[in-house]
């Protein structure tokens, strides 16, 4: 009886956090009415290999960011493509020792997380509509580059002055 009470309240501590995740998650954006959306997101947590460090020793850090991109993928020679509609931004990952790409199609301005990792930069492909200009912004918000789609980044593009990007 006395373990049954424990497991209770045990599953009661698990609800009630992975509640409140769930409750601070944040809205998303509306989609085109030719696309459906789900209420739902998925997000994948992705723990750095024991003992990953950036080339100053410190421990490393995977990139991120917010709100989350559509999709999220991983590409070992930083060769990619980026589907119609979307700009892809590609940022090495010290944590994996490879570069990982994201997929923006909601218009968002998203901020950047620790994607300076060790000056190996990355690149960006604007696929998005004809005409839509995307926009590069620095910490104090002033747009540093512009990308009108559609728009290939040269083959190494350093994300060291970028925090955000407006992809619309």
């Amino acid at each position: 009886m006395h373990l049954r009470r424990r497991a209770a309240g045990l599953v009661a501590v698990v609800g009630l956090v992975f509640g409140g995740l769930l409750a601070t998650a944040p809205a998303r954006a509306a989609a085109p009415a030719d696309r459906a959306v789900s209420d739902t997101a998925l997000i994948t947590v992705v723990a750095a290999p024991a003992g990953a460090q950036a080339e100053s020793g410190v421990p490393a850090t995977a990139p991120t960011i917010s709100p989350a991109a559509e999709r999220v993928r991983y590409v070992a020679d930083g060769t990619y493509s980026c589907p119609t509609g979307r700009l892809c931004a590609r940022v090495w990952d010290p944590t994996r020792n490879t570069y990982k790409v994201f997929d923006l199609y909601y218009c968002n301005t998203y901020s950047l997380s620790y994607w300076g990792n060790g000056g190996d930069g990355g690149g960006f492909k604007n696929y998005q509509t004809d005409g839509t200009v995307a926009r590069f912004s620095n910490s104090a918000g002033t747009v540093v580059h512009t990308s009108t789609a559609p728009d290939v980044a040269p083959s190494w593009w350093g994300w060291d002055p970028i925090w955000k990007i407006k992809n619309c």
